[in-house]
This record gives structure tokens, sequence and C-alpha cells, in this order.
């Protein structure tokens, strides 16, 4: 199979931890792991021009991912998250804003690149600012498969901003907290397997995935549902767990895996993240997709 094309589009940030500070945010993530298991990962961001920028740069390009598209702000600075960890190890945040990333714009290159690329990957944490959000909706419009991820934060969502992701979104991927908070917008149960219908007959969804903590995955993939088992870790934090489980399921589901084994190892390399500090900890991809 050729080998996968897929570009992240959004934030990329410094997440300010009590233990010091780690390049972050789901696009970035998600390129670097997409990258480390074998796809061509292109980030679509935009950095300051500031010692942040050149590290963040440094670090996508060390991880093997594409930074042809990263674009640069003389202006707003990179973008930082401080975040506290609670007792089970999840992280929350508080977000410099506005940042450099607010600022993206869909640019020739983008658009060319977008409508060439396999996948296109993005949330709503990244379109939290109208700029951004207009490049990413014009981007939107010349992807060939679209992964939505909404990776909520709040206050930086509103429903409006959802349901334009959800728009005809090829896959979309949801934790168990965003299927509930979705299921009740429209009225369903609270489980993968009531709100999938629903999202299809609202917004044309195609392929729903819902990650559920240590019970594991459910994954509704060509009109058939697809369950993964938890897989037992202990806990260092879950910072990037769930970038890691998209980059894998994508990659693999566009490598031509089947969807079984493809779930199987996003929750497997998903289950290893959490187990280590930060978002991208070192790894031999042969271990997880073997």
């Amino acid at each position: 199979m050729p080998t996968p094309v897929i570009v992240c589009a959004g934030e990329a940030l410094w997440d300010v931890l009590p233990r010091g500070e780690f390049i972050g945010g789901a696009p970035f993530n998600v390129a670097s792991h997409a990258a480390r298991i074998g796809a061509r990962a292109l980030l679509l961001t935009r950095l300051g021009n500031d010692a942040r920028g050149e590290r963040a740069l440094a670090l996508a390009t060390a991880n093997g991912v594409d930074t042809t598209l990263v674009q640069r702000d003389a202006t707003l600075a990179t973008g930082e998250a401080r975040a506290v960890l609670d007792a089970s190890g999840s992280a929350h945040y508080g977000f410099l804003t506005p940042a450099a990333w607010d600022a993206l714009v869909a640019s020739p290159a983008a658009l060319a690149a977008v409508a060439a690329a396999d996948a296109f990957v993005h949330g709503t944490l990244g379109a939290r600012d109208a700029r951004a959000r207009e490049a990413i909706a014009q981007l939107g419009t010349v992807a060939r498969w679209r992964v939505f991820d909404p990776n909520l934060r709040p206050p930086f969502y509103s429903r409006e901003l959802v349901e334009a992701g959800l728009h005809g979104a090829g896959l979309l991927k949801l934790n168990e907290d965003e299927c509930a908070l979705l299921a009740g917008w429209y009225g369903t149960a609270a489980t993968p397997e009531a709100l999938q219908p629903e999202l299809g007959r609202r917004f044309g969804v195609h392929s729903v995935c819902v990650t559920l903590g240590a019970e594991g995955a459910k994954l509704h993939w060509q009109g058939q549902w697809h369950a993964q088992p938890g897989v037992a870790t202990t806990v260092a934090d879950t910072v990037g767990a769930g970038d890691s489980f998209l980059a894998m399921l994508v990659t693999a589901l566009l490598a031509g895996v089947s969807p079984a084994v493809a779930l199987e190892r996003a929750a497997r390399l998903a289950s290893f993240v959490a187990s280590q500090p930060g978002a991208v900890p070192a790894y031999e991809p042969a271990r997880f997709v073997a």
C-alpha cells in the first residue's frame, strides 16, 4: 500500500506542567505519532517568531513530521497551555489567548496539500478564533476524507462550532464525555450505538469511533460495529493518549488494515502513551504495528 498522507491542522502549543514544558496540541501530537508509525504527516499550524516557535519546529522535524505548511506570525506568540494534573492523571488547561495558531491562513499551498492528502484531521480548539475557523472550513471543503476529533476544551467551543465539524465528517472520534454531551444535545442514550445513527441522519457522519477509557473503544465502520476491550496500564498522565489513538487508527485504516486490528493497535498505543509522561514518549513503532 502507498504511504498514507495525513494533514493535521490547528493548534500547536507548549504544555506547561509542574515538571516542565512539553510541546503539544492535538494536531502536533497526532502528526508526530502518525509520522512515527509510517505515515507522511504534515502539520498545518501557525507559530510565533519566538524561541518556542523555533523549538516546536525543531521537535516536529525530529519526530519525522513535514513542517513545510507551518506558518509564522510576527505579532502573536506561540501557543501555551498551563496544565494541572488531577489525582487520576487527567489534565485541565488554561490557554494563552490569542495565540499564533488563531491567525491560521488557508494558503494556496495548504489548500493544495489538503486536496492531495488521504486525510485531513482537525478539532475545535484550533478553530476557536474566527480567522482560523474560516481557514479550517475552507480547507475542509477540498479534503478527500475529513477526520473530526472535537477534543473539547472549555470555554473554547460551542454547539455551533461542533456541528460545523460534524457536517459530512468522514470519521468522527469522540471520548466518552463528548459522546454523552452530544447524546444530550440530540436526545439519544449516551452510548455509541444510540448516538451514531442520529449523527448519520442529522449530519451525514460516515464513521464514528468512541474511546471509553478503561472500557476500551468502539468503532462503527462501513456499517458494522467493532469493539476493543481496554488495555490495562498504570497511568502516568493522559496527555496525548487520545491523540496517539487517533493517529494509529487513521494511519492503519488508510494502510488497509482491518477495522478490528486498527482499533486494537490504537488501543495498545494509547495505553502505552498514558503510562508515560508527555504526549509523544519514545517507543519503537514495530511494537504496536506487529
